[in-house]
């Protein structure tokens, strides 16, 4: 058996690692992590490995757990683990729980823009490829009304009819209100402040909106946004889930952000992001 054999380092004798014993396999995008506890016998371990079943796909670490990458999403999986060191390798270890891995979430940039010294009121993004799961707007944004903070708002397909409606949750540190659900002419599906030009020139306001299943024809698009401002003691946060239902679904190709009074400021920048995965 393979206990049997031995080296040398040094002048001495290194047995082979004896079996670990297997712990926990848990799934994640494309992947899985594998515990387990070493054993105290034989000879000082230098890595591990573990194999996966099936496919043997392996993943190797010093310690536990391992990772193993590049699994196919949807098909289950168990695994065991082997130590390894300069004589050879134990055996492999009983096989673990048995685990799915899902697929793995990435984002790719699919369009940037940032508005020039003449300003803009409109910012689009057309053309939008439907190879996506959802999409991402990500940006930072200032207007040039002379006063407070204004909102912005969003259009899909050039869609301008009363079938955009959304939820928001205001807070400001100290304090927060809840504005109900209305349906509108586009605009609440993206309902987030940005501050003007009456605040400090170098203030922006920052967003992260999601936009679910775009590319779907049987799925009404829901979108959630994050954003917020901070300027001259003035803050604001604002949590929106918000919804376009046109009489038709439809998938979106493209996308129009507007300020409800004025043009965006040079420097507001917007930048469109396809989300691979589940």
């Amino acid at each position: 058996m393979a206990s049997g054999r031995v080296s040398k380092v040094k002048g001495k004798v290194v047995d082979i690692p004896t079996v670990p014993t297997i712990g926990t396999a848990t799934a994640g995008g494309e992947l899985a992590t594998v515990t387990f506890t070493a054993s105290t016998k034989g000879g000082p371990v230098s890595t591990y490995t573990a194999l996966s079943n099936p496919g043997s796909v392996t993943g190797t670490g010093t310690t536990s757990p391992v990772t193993v990458t590049g699994l196919t999403a949807g098909t289950a999986y168990t695994f065991t683990v082997r130590g390894n060191n300069v004589t050879g390798s134990s055996e492999y270890s009983s096989a673990s729980n048995s685990v799915t891995p899902t697929v793995a979430t990435s984002y790719e940039s699919i369009a940037t823009v940032t508005v020039g010294s003449g300003g803009s009121s409109t910012i689009s993004f057309t053309s939008i490829p439907s190879t996506y799961k959802h999409l991402q707007i990500r940006g930072i944004a200032r207007n040039t009304s002379g006063s407070g903070f204004n909102k912005m708002n969003i259009r899909f397909n050039s869609d301008s009819g009363s079938v955009y409606t959304g939820h928001t949750l205001y807070g400001n540190g100290t304090s927060a209100s809840a504005l109900a659900a209305i349906s509108q002419t586009y605009g609440w599906a993206l309902r987030t402040s940005i501050p003007t030009s009456a605040i400090t020139a170098s203030v922006f306001g920052g967003f992260i909106c999601d936009i679910l299943d775009y590319a779907s024809t049987s799925k009404q698009k829901t979108l959630r946004t994050l954003a917020g401002a901070d300027a001259n003691g003035s803050g604001d946060v604002e949590l929106c889930s918000a919804l376009w239902f046109p009489s038709t679904i439809a998938a979106i190709t493209t996308i129009d952000i507007t300020d409800e009074s004025a043009n965006f400021a040079q420097y507001s920048s917007f930048a469109l992001y396809g989300i691979k995965g589940s």
